[in-house]
């Protein structure tokens, strides 16, 4: 079955709310109208509110904690290779003491 060729239809509506960030549904749904794509007015809400979902747990908790993506990329790459937090902390305990060593 071919694939069709066109305009991605999410994409056309998260690249109009760059553009407009506090658009309306129904205004989306006009401007994308006049360009040539049809679009519902839920659908549109619909992707509004996935996109308001992304990176919402890392912002609060870089926030919160005062870490930024580095930090939290290291912290996740050192929970994969021990396998468990508290052989992270035991691996950061020696990292530590080898630290004061030097």
């Amino acid at each position: 079955m071919p694939r069709m060729k066109g305009v991605n239809k999410s994409q056309a509506v998260r690249d109009y709310l760059r553009d407009h960030p506090r658009a309306k549904p129904k205004a989306i749904a006009e401007a994308l109208a006049k360009e040539g794509t049809q679009i519902t007015e839920h659908y549109i809400s619909k992707i509004k509110s996935t996109c308001r979902k992304r990176g919402r747990p890392v912002g609060s908790v870089t926030a919160k904690r005062g870490l930024g993506m580095p930090q939290i990329r290291a912290a996740l790459a050192l929970l994969k290779v021990c396998g468990s937090p508290g052989a992270a902390k035991a691996a950061l305990a020696a990292a530590a003491e080898i630290k004061a060593l030097v």
